[in-house]
C-alpha cells in the first residue's frame, strides 16, 4: 500500500520527533529527581540488587512479546483478528515468560552470587504480564504516529509510577521494594492509559491465520534484538572477564561520556522513524529519498559533534570525572569513530526493519558478533586501547555491511550511500582544525580545565553554526527556511534583523538553484 500524503506524514513525523524528543528530556530530568530522591531514602545496596535484577530479567524482555508489537506496526493493512491475535499472543507470552523467570529465578544465584534477587526477580517478573497488557494499545498508537498521546502517557505513567507510588513507599520504609514496585505501577500506569486512549478489542482469538501473519515477521524481530542486545554488550563482558572491573570502569566512563549525547539526539528519531518508513515501505522512491535525508542529517550533526570531543577528551574528562580518569582519554576518541559510525547505521537498520529484510540482518549481526570476539582475542593484549580498535574496526566494518544491505534492497548506488558522510566530514574537518588551533593556544598555558573545555565548545559551536548556515546541505535547508519563515513572523525583532533575514533567505533560494536536494535522484533510481 502506496502511502500518497508524503506532505502530511513529513509533517506529523516532525511533530512525532519534537513530541518524542520533548518526552525524552522531561523523563530525563524526571529521573535524575527521582534518582536523588530515592538515593536519600534508600541504601546503595537497594539500587545495586535491583540492577542486578534488570540483568537478568531483560534476557527474557527479547521473547515476551516476540516481536507482536513491531508486527502490527510494520505490516500495511490490519484487521481486527489481527489486532485481537496481537493481545491474545502478547498476554499469553508475558504469562508464560514471567511463569518460567518465577520457576528460574534460584538460577540467578549462579550469574550473580546473590541469594537476594531471587524474591525479586520473581516480583518483577510480572512485568512481562503488565507489558503484554499494553503492548497492542501502544503499538496502535504507534502504527498511527499518535506520538504526541505516547508522549503524555510515559510521562503520566513516570510520574505516578516512580514518583507517587516509587517516593511514597521510600518514605515508608519498603527499601529495596519500593523501586521494584515502582517499575511494576509505572508498567501498570502505562497500559491502563494507553488502553484508555485506543480501546481495542479485548476478546481472545486463536484462529490461526493472524498468528502466522504476525509471528513469522515479529519471531524474527525478536532474534535479531537479542543477536543486537548481545553484539551491544559483547565489549562490558568481555572487558570484565579478560582485564577485570576496574579496566572495565575505565572503560565504561568513556563509553557513557560519549554513547548518552549521541543516544539522545537520536532515539527521537529512531522512535518515529520506524513507523514513517513502515508506512512508505512500498514506495521505493520515497524509502530511498527518507532514507538519504535521515541519514544525512544525522551524518552532518553527529560527526562534527564526535570530532569536537575528540579534540577535548582531556579537559572534557577531567571536568566530568576527575584526574583520576586520565586513562578514559585515548579510549574516548578512539570511541568518538564507532559511536557516530553506529548512530549513522540506525537508519539502515530501521528501514530493514520496516520492509521486512530480517534475514539479511540476521546474518549480519552474526557476522559482527563474530568479528568483534575475534578481534576483541586477537587485541586483548593491547590493553583497553586495543578493545577501542577493536571497537572502532567493527563499527567500521558493520557500517559496510549495512551499506551492502541497503544498497541490495533499495537499489542505492554504493557511491550515494557512501555520499551522504561528506558534508559531516566537511563540518567534522572545520570544527576539528578550529578546536585544534584553539587547544593549541590554550594547553601550553595550562588553563583551569573548566574555562577550556568552555572555550572549546564554544568555538566548535560558533564554526558549526557558522557551516551549517555557510554552506547548508539540501537536506538542511528546508528546515532553515522554515526557521526563517518563523522568525520573520515575530513581531518582537529589531528592524535591521528583517532586511537580515530577507537577504540569508534570498542566498538560500539561489543556493537551492545551484545544488538541488537529491529527490529527483531518488526517483531516477527507479528507471
Amino acid at each position: 500500500m502506496a502511502v500518497t500524503s508524503s506532505p502530511s506524514l513529513a509533517a506529523t513525523a516532525v511533530r512525532g520527533v519534537q513530541w518524542t524528543t520533548a518526552a525524552t528530556v522531561l523523563t530525563a530530568v524526571l529521573q535524575i529527581g527521582y534518582t536523588a530522591v530515592m538515593a536519600r531514602l534508600l541504601d546503595p545496596a537497594a539500587f545495586g540488587l535491583v540492577a542486578m535484577t534488570g540483568v537478568v530479567l531483560r534476557f527474557g524482555s527479547y521473547f515476551a512479546e516476540m516481536g507482536l508489537g513491531h508486527a502490527l506496526v510494520q505490516r500495511s493493512r490490519i484487521d481486527a483478528d489481527d489486532v485481537r491475535a496481537t493481545f491474545t499472543a502478547s498476554l499469553g507470552l508475558g504469562l508464560a515468560v514471567a511463569g518460567l523467570a518465577w520457576l528460574g529465578a534460584p538460577l540467578a544465584v549462579l550469574l550473580l552470587k546473590n541469594e537476594a534477587v531471587v524474591p525479586l526477580v520473581r516480583v518483577q517478573a510480572l512485568g512481562f504480564v503488565l507489558v503484554g497488557l499494553g503492548v497492542t494499545a501502544t503499538s496502535l498508537l504507534r502504527r498511527n504516529m499518535r506520538f504526541e498521546v505516547i508522549a503524555k502517557v510515559e510521562v503520566a505513567a513516570y510520574v505516578l509510577g516512580y514518583g507517587g507510588v516509587g517516593v511514597s513507599l521510600g518514605w515508608l520504609g519498603l527499601g529495596v521494594w519500593s523501586l521494584v514496585l515502582a517499575s511494576l505501577a509505572q508498567q501498570f500506569f502505562a497500559a491502563v492509559l494507553s488502553y484508555a486512549v485506543v480501546r481495542h478489542s479485548l476478546r481472545f482469538t486463536f484462529v490461526r491465520a493472524p498468528y502466522a501473519r504476525l509471528l513469522g515477521y515479529g519471531g524474527r524481530v525478536s532474534v535479531v534484538g537479542f543477536l543486537e542486545f548481545v553484539n551491544g554488550n559483547l565489549d562490558t563482558l568481555l572487558i570484565g572477564r579478560l582485564m577485570g572491573s576496574g579496566m572495565l570502569g575505565v572503560y565504561n566512563r568513556a563509553y557513557m561520556l560519549l554513547y548518552l549525547p549521541m543516544y539522545f539526539l537520536t532515539h527521537s528519531l529512531a522512535r518515529v522513524a520506524f513507523p514513517a518508513f513502515s508506512k512508505i515501505k512500498d514506495d521505493l522512491p520515497q524509502v530511498r529519498a527518507l532514507y538519504l535525508t535521515s541519514s544525512t542529517l544525522v551524518a552532518t550533526l553527529i560527526l562534527p559533534l564526535c570530532a569536537g570531543v575528540a579534540v577535548a577528551a582531556p579537559e572534557l574528562v577531567q571536568v566530568l570525572l576527575g584526574p583520576r580518569w586520565a586513562a578514559s582519554v585515548p579510549i574516548l576518541r578512539v570511541l568518538c569513530i564507532a559511536i557516530p559510525l553506529s548512530m549513522t547505521t540506525m537508519f539502515a537498520g530501521i528501514v530493514a526493519d520496516a520492509r521486512a529484510n530480517l534475514r539479511r540482518k540476521v546474518v549480519l549481526n552474526l557476522q559482527f558478533m563474530t568479528l568483534l570476539a575475534s578481534l576483541f582475542w586477537l587485541l586483548r593484549g593491547y590493553g583497553l586501547g586495543g578493545i577501542a580498535l577493536a571497537i572502532g574496526t567493527g563499527e567500521v566494518v558493520r557500517t559496510f555491511l549495512y551499506m551492502r544491505v541497503t544498497h541490495q534492497d533499495l537499489g542505492i548506488p554504493y557511491a550515494r550511500i557512501l555520499g551522504l558522510y561528506r558534508p559531516g566530514l566537511l563540518n567534522a574537518a572545520a570544527v576539528g582544525a578550529a578546536l585544534l588551533a584553539v587547544a593549541a593556544v590554550l594547553r601550553p598555558w595550562h588553563c583551569p580545565a573548566l574555562l577550556a573545555l568552555a572555550l572549546l565548545m564554544l568555538t566548535g559551536a560558533v564554526v558549526l553554526g557558522a557551516v551549517l548556515l555557510r554552506w547548508p546541505t539540501a537536506e538542511l535547508r528546508p528546515a532553515l527556511q522554515t526557521l526563517l519563515a518563523r522568525l520573520r513572523g515575530l513581531g518582537a525583532l529589531p528592524a535591521w534583523a528583517h532586511p537580515a533575514l530577507g537577504r540569508y533567505e534570498s542566498y538560500l533560494q539561489r543556493s537551492a538553484e545551484h545544488t538541488p536536494a537529491f529527490e529527483p535522484l531518488a526517483t531516477s533510481l527507479t528507471s
